[in-house]
C-alpha cells in the first residue's frame, strides 16, 4: 500500500536519503483522531524508529530495515535482536523499544490461548510461539502448561542452548509439568535461522516425553519447531483427532502402554 502522504521535512532537505527509494513521513500528519490502519508498514516502523532514536531519519531507516528483511514483522523481530541500519545508537535503547513491541504483541496473543483450547486457537499458538522466539539469538526450549481442557495456565523458557543446539531433559520436563499440576504440554523448540531447528533429534524426545507422559497423565499435546520464518510440528496425528481428549489416569503397576506407530 503506498503512501499520498509527502515526503517528511527531513528528507526534502536531503539528509540521508535513499536513491531509487520514497522515505515516508514518520510522524507528520498522526493525530488522536486519525486511525493508524490506513498508515503504510513503512511510515509506521518510521515512527517506531523515530521513537527509539529521535536523532535518527526514521523515514529512511525503516525503508532500509523493510528493505532488508523483507516485511514489517520480520524488520521488527530483527530490530529486536539487535539487526538495526547505520545511524541508529547502538547504546541498545533502540533495541529494548523494539523488544518491548514484540513483547506487547505476545501479551496480546496469549489471552486467546487461556480461553480456548490450543487445538482450537492453534493459529495464536503459532503466532504466541514465534513472537516469543522472536526476541532470541540461540536455540531454546519453551514449556507450555495446561489444564485439563487444553487452556494455556502457565509458560515457561525451560532450556537455552547455543546457536546451533539446545539440551532436552525428558526427566526435568516432566518434573516441571507435575510442580505446575499440568494436564496437558505443549514444547516449543525455537531457533534464531529462518528455518526450524532441524527435526532428527526432536522426534526421538518426542516420543520419550509421549512414554513418560502417558505414565504420568500429561499429554503431550503438540510439539513445534519454530524458525523466524516457517515452523513445523513433529506430532503428526491430525489436531481434530485430538480436540477433546483427556489424558488417562496415572498408569497402574503394569506400566505404560507402548506408542503408537505412526
Amino acid at each position: 500500500m503506498r503512501s499520498a502522504a509527502k515526503p517528511s521535512p527531513r528528507a526534502r532537505n536531503g539528509k540521508r536519503t535513499v536513491p531509487g527509494l520514497r522515505p515516508y513521513p514518520a510522524t507528520i500528519g498522526l493525530t488522536v483522531d486519525r486511525s493508524l490502519e490506513v498508515i503504510p508498514d513503512e511510515a509506521l516502523l518510521g515512527c517506531l524508529l523515530t521513537l527509539a532514536d529521535p536523532e535518527v531519519d526514521g523515514d529512511v531507516l525503516a525503508l532500509r530495515l523493510l528493505a532488508a528483511h523483507g516485511s514489517l514483522g520480520e524488520a521488527v523481530a530483527a530490530a529486536s535482536v539487535g539487526n538495526l541500519p547505520g545511524g541508529v545508537a547502538s547504546d541498545g535503547h533502540a533495541v529494548v523499544r523494539f523488544q518491548a513491541v514484540v513483547e506487547l504483541a505476545a501479551r496480546l496473543v496469549r489471552p486467546s490461548l487461556e480461553r480456548h483450547p490450543v487445538f482450537v486457537a492453534h493459529d495464536s499458538l503459532v503466532a504466541y510461539s514465534r513472537l516469543r522466539a522472536a526476541c532470541s539469538t540461540v536455540q531454546a526450549l519453551r514449556l507450555l502448561f495446561l489444564d485439563d481442557r487444553r487452556h494455556l495456565i502457565a509458560d515457561e523458557i525451560h532450556q537455552t542452548g547455543t546457536f546451533g543446539d539446545v539440551a532436552i531433559y525428558v526427566r526435568e520436563i516432566m518434573v516441571r509439568a507435575l510442580q505446575m499440576e499440568a494436564r496437558g504440554l505443549v514444547i516449543v523448540h525455537s531457533g534464531p535461522d529462518d528455518d526450524p531447528p532441524n527435526p532428527a533429534g526432536a522426534r526421538t524426545s518426542c516420543a520419550d516425553i509421549q512414554q513418560a507422559g502417558k505414565f504420568l497423565g500429561v499429554e503431550l499435546v503438540e510439539y513445534l519447531l519454530v524458525g523466524r520464518r516457517s515452523y513445523c510440528t513433529i506430532i503428526q496425528e491430525p489436531a481434530d483427532a485430538r480436540v477433546g481428549r483427556r489424558p488417562s489416569p496415572v498408569a497402574s503397576d503394569s506400566g505404560p502402554s507402548p506408542d503408537r506407530k505412526r
